[in-house]
């Protein structure tokens, strides 16, 4: 008896000492309230999946396309802007005037953020794909043959011609943290654009290729540095591999270690997410509250953790599974969260 006794009264010395946070991982994360769910959007296109395993490609029956394939468009394809949520949905190919291969045709949808009602539409042509991005003022910028910014509801307040600054190729492809700088490839070189005024600052002639941006520099895994005006510096911390992203202009995620982890400019560790498998990067809220992993260990899910904590907070699973990785943003102050697909699209409040 005086055994048991002993052993229960350490059990609660070890609670006392590591208090209420101690044990916040055996909490449930908050279930976050659903404020409409729409769809489908635009057109659906029956086509066929081909996956890649160990006795090589396989080839799936015809399904209804939800553009949801890439994990890279995952966090592209979807922002908060103003009232309003802007989508970008492939709808087609069309064949142009001096192209050698017909080019993609989307369709940009203007949502409002209280009903999910389509207000306005807008059509545009891309070889590759079309990438929007929110900026921090409540903006929309469209990267596909060249640079646009447009207003909530779709209206043209500036552009930029890769071609006109001595360019013969563009490749914006992120945005940081924050929404004030987009970063651009010119191949060779990069450099950033101010989201406001799309003035552009160059940083480097060298080839280069980023993973994520800041305010000031990019980020690369090939090799593992960081460059902006000072030049390149490696960052000190093992390479896990995958993409590392930024969360704010000091702290990245890295999702390709065995557990995430978050790491500063100088490759400190600042926190080991104490997760494994499975989990890929998702957005992050531009004040930098709030970010959100996939997990797919299971099935499709998304949590979200506090940047204050790094405790996960919350989980939200797609009415649509995606066949990659479903599009994911947050609002600007990180309360609200949108999962899914032109198929179907959901916003959460997110407690």
């Amino acid at each position: 008896m005086q055994q048991w006794f002993r052993f229960f009264r350490s059990i609660a010395l070890v609670a006392l000492m590591l208090g209420p946070t101690g044990f916040c991982f055996a909490q449930n994360p908050l279930q976050p309230s659903r404020v409409w769910s729409v769809g489908p959007l635009t057109k659906v296109e029956p086509v066929m999946g081909v996956s890649f395993g160990a006795g090589g490609a396989t080839v799936d029956g015809p399904h209804v396309d939800s553009q949801t394939r890439s994990i890279f468009s995952a966090t592209r394809s979807v922002v908060f802007a103003g009232d309003r949520i802007v989508i970008a949905s492939r709808v087609g190919m069309r064949k142009i005037e001096g192209a050698q291969a017909p080019v993609g045709v989307y369709q940009l949808l203007s949502l409002d953020l209280r009903t999910g009602k389509v207000k306005n539409t807008r059509e545009f042509l891309a070889f590759n794909s079309l990438q929007v991005f929110a900026t921090n003022d409540a903006h929309v910028i469209v990267s596909g043959r060249n640079l646009m910014r447009l207003t909530p509801d779709l209206k043209d307040v500036g552009s930029l011609e890769f071609a006109a600054r001595g360019h013969k190729f563009g490749d914006v492809e992120n945005i940081s943290p924050d929404g004030s700088t987009l970063g651009n490839a010119t191949s060779p070189g990069f450099e950033l654009i101010n989201t406001n005024s799309l003035e552009v600052t160059e940083l480097t002639t060298n080839p280069s290729t980023a993973t994520s941006v800041n305010s000031g520099g990019f980020v690369t895994d090939n090799p593992y540095g960081y460059t902006d005006s000072a030049g390149t510096r490696p960052i000190n911390h093992a390479e896990c591999g995958g993409r590392p992203q930024f969360l704010t202009n000091d702290l990245i995620v890295e999702t390709g270690c065995p557990t995430p982890v978050i790491v500063d400019l100088r490759g400190t560790v600042i926190k080991t997410l104490p997760i494994k498998g499975g989990f890929s990067y998702a957005g992050v809220a531009q004040n930098g509250t709030r970010f959100a992993l996939q997990d797919t260990r299971k099935s499709e899910r998304f949590v979200i953790y506090s940047t204050r904590t790094w405790e996960s907070i919350a989980e939200v699973e797609p009415e649509i599974p995606g066949e990659g990785q479903s599009w994911t943003a947050f609002s600007p102050d990180g309360s609200m969260f949108v999962v899914g697909s032109p198929l179907k699209l959901a916003l959460y409040r997110i407690p």
